[in-house]
């Protein structure tokens, strides 16, 4: 359904832009669709984990630069000037 509603949409939107404002419409109208249907529980990923193991979940800014681990006793090119 989902794939159906994402070609009506590309097709509507571009006769939109042309000109014709009822494709717009159509256009509106199955991107309001497409999220209504959406499902909001997608899986980031999924792994089993044994027992007796660990998962270590951190968050880190991708343009932040990067940190030496601590206790390793490293500096980082950036530290150094």
């Amino acid at each position: 359904m989902d794939v159906l509603l994402r070609r009506l949409l590309r097709a509507a939107f571009r006769r939109g832009v042309a000109g014709d404002w009822s494709w717009m419409l159509i256009a509106v109208t199955a991107y309001v669709l497409r999220r209504a249907l959406r499902d909001r529980d997608d899986l980031v990923t999924h792994f089993k984990i044994s027992p007796g193991e660990r998962v270590l979940i951190t968050l880190r800014d991708p343009h932040a630069p990067p940190v030496a681990p601590e206790g390793s006793g490293a500096t980082l090119a950036s530290d150094e000037s």
